[in-house]
């Protein structure tokens, strides 16, 4: 059973907040007991009759990841990912982002204790869509976006989720590092530098992972995959900077929409040509599915606008993980504005 103090503080957060929120943490209260009150300990999955053998092969491999992320990756030896929770839905969650039409500044949401976060997750599509659907009629560019895992940061002992369990082991592996990445340092109010430091720690976790199980033949097949992504999240990240430009210039608003409208015509463009390059490989195509809006450009910032300079402070720290987390962990501790341009100029320095 969980620990008392586990369930006083989402109730004392509801106490705390507004009428308006009281559906959305009644929402988040009850999606977080029904993922836990369906996880069972992994070793009881394995030894169940009932337990389908692809499940099985797929929770032997996490748990061997899970090992190898605490030996060798120095990341958290917490209660999480050492139960599996099936949720029975294609993801866990729907991470609704929202930002002004003409701006690229996600919508914050703020909590007692826990700070602000530039989305907002829902355990049922059909609650995200419906909050994505009132900030759309209020003006907001809005964008959903479903997740396989999240991370309570070790509050909860964190369960392997069913939807994880779907995807191959590269990937599977690298969802594992990057949630663990959450629990093993958090900046508080800063959904940047968060998830670029996860995802630092994912790349890197993944180099390691391959290494350790001598698969040269995968290994070549994740930097050539990792140089299209970056390829890919260059192009992204261009064209937000040049609707950054537009923005905050002194362009009448109907002429922001117009050069607004005009770029992202202009990003698929220059997206077709780019996959020229790649001989026809189709993997981002589902990106562009959607309409383009400023509401999924916001988070290309978010997950990979500081990567780069997480990588380069681990290769000045010459890649010892104690010395780059010790590290992390102190830029944590600063303001946001002196923590980026510590940041920042620690990576210029090493590029």
């Amino acid at each position: 059973m969980f620990a008392i103090r586990h369930l006083l503080l989402p109730v004392f957060l509801l106490l705390l907040s507004g009428c308006a929120e009281l559906q959305y943490y009644g929402h988040a209260i009850s999606g977080q007991l029904d993922v836990l009150s369906k996880s069972r300990p992994i070793n009881e999955v394995h030894e169940d009759p009932s337990t389908e053998a692809e499940v099985s092969e797929k929770l032997k491999a996490v748990q061997r990841m899970h090992e190898f992320a605490i030996r060798d990756l120095s990341l958290p030896d917490s209660d999480s990912f050492r139960s599996y929770s099936d949720v029975e839905r294609d993801y866990v969650l729907w991470n609704v982002f929202a930002t002004p039409e003409l701006a690229l500044t996600t919508k914050q949401w703020c909590y007692p204790f826990l700070g602000c976060l530039g989305y907002r997750s829902y355990f049922e599509k059909a609650y995200a869509e419906s909050v994505a659907k009132e900030l759309k009629e209020e003006g907001w560019d809005v964008h959903i976006a479903p997740s396989p895992a999240y991370s309570t940061r070790g509050f909860f002992a964190d369960p392997i989720y069913s939807p994880m369990l779907r995807y191959d082991d590269l990937t599977l592996a690298g969802i594992l590092f990057h949630e663990l990445a959450h629990e093993r340092v958090y900046f508080k109010n800063d959904s940047e530098l968060n998830e670029s430091f996860a995802v630092a720690v994912q790349n890197e976790g993944i180099k390691r992972w391959l290494v350790h199980e001598k698969k040269p033949q995968y290994y070549a097949d994740y930097i050539i995959d990792q140089q299209r992504d970056k390829q890919f999240v260059t192009l992204l990240l261009k064209y937000r900077s040049k609707l950054e430009k537009v923005y905050k210039s002194e362009l009448a608003d109907n002429k922001k929409r117009i050069e607004k409208r005009q770029l992202l015509i202009s990003l698929r463009k220059e997206y077709r040509m780019l996959r020229k390059e790649w001989a026809g490989y189709t993997g981002y195509d589902h990106w562009f599915n959607k309409p383009l809006n400023n509401a999924r450009l916001a988070p290309v910032g978010t997950y990979h606008g500081h990567v780069d300079s997480f990588a380069a402070l681990l290769k000045s720290r010459h890649g010892n993980l104690a010395d780059f987390y010790s590290y992390v962990e102190e830029l944590a501790d600063l303001p946001i504005d002196k923590r980026h341009q510590k940041l920042l100029e620690t990576g210029d320095r090493e590029h």
